[in-house]
């Protein structure tokens, strides 16, 4: 399997949807007594995504 990484810029709303999104999945998995590892993943690389740098455009530089 190739490692191809994906990046998205979401808002602080949709970053937090995200995160409520994957734990009730999650925790519909643990419900049903089924493995949640690659859940558990993903949900802590949603948590620990840095916020996107803020560039400067022309009019700020001025």
């Amino acid at each position: 399997m190739t490692d191809n990484a994906v990046m998205i810029k979401v808002s602080d709303f949709e970053q937090r949807l995200l995160v409520n999104g994957m734990n009730r999945f999650r925790n519909d998995l643990i419900r049903e007594d089924l493995p949640t590892e690659d859940v558990d993943d993903v949900l802590l690389k949603i948590i620990d995504a840095p916020p996107a740098k803020k560039r400067r455009t022309e009019r700020e530089a001025r």
